[in-house]
């Protein structure tokens, strides 16, 4: 399960990228939206920009927490108030499969660099239709994935390296990325 703090921050994420699209959005051009904002950051910098998990689906990768809150939303089901999930769900709505901001974003839990880069990926794609965005995503990392998948169901999530190497990272970022997963992961 994801902390607050992860939570709060995909929350954050997912307003923003409402707010700066200035409209509702469909759930696939959001999750690819997010896709790509994730992907630049660890390109470029090592680092993701929230720590939603990526799975490979028909469409493209699919952050799982947004959308297990969405499915939520969708499915008006109630949400105990005492959830994890309870602030972040009742910050969006649902209206003919498109995701609605209800609130403005925190922006303590977004740095001036990840806004930069949710703002570049959407002045790159963000004119760009869900089906234009989820041939986008489908390269060889995605197709990599899914045959893992195919093979394993289990093995459909992107690992960080994964997100990293589809936005054309160096392999000296990549190692990076590994150096930090294998710290973080001895002290989980």
């Amino acid at each position: 399960m994801k902390t607050k703090d992860q939570i709060d921050t995909i929350k954050a994420t997912v307003l923003y990228i409402l707010k700066e699209m200035h409209s509702e959005m469909d759930y696939i051009k959001l999750f690819k939206i997010m896709y790509f904002a994730q992907r630049e950051s660890l390109a470029s910098y090592g680092l993701p920009i929230m720590e939603d998990t990526f799975r490979a689906r028909q469409r493209g990768p699919v952050p799982t927490l947004t959308y297990k809150v969405i499915k939520i939303k969708e499915m008006q089901d109630d949400i105990d108030e005492s959830s994890d999930l309870y602030d972040f769900a009742k910050s969006i709505d649902i209206k003919n499969k498109k995701v609605i901001a209800l609130e403005e974003p925190d922006m303590d839990y977004l740095s001036v660099k990840d806004r930069e880069i949710i703002d570049s990926i959407i002045s790159r794609y963000g004119d760009k239709s869900s089906e234009e965005l989820s041939e986008i995503s489908h390269d060889a990392i995605y197709k990599k994935v899914m045959e893992n998948a195919a093979e394993d169901p289990q093995k459909d999530i992107f690992s960080l390296i994964d997100i990293a190497r589809s936005g054309g990272a160096s392999e000296e970022m990549v190692e990076y990325i590994r150096e930090k997963e294998i710290v973080r992961q001895k002290f989980v």
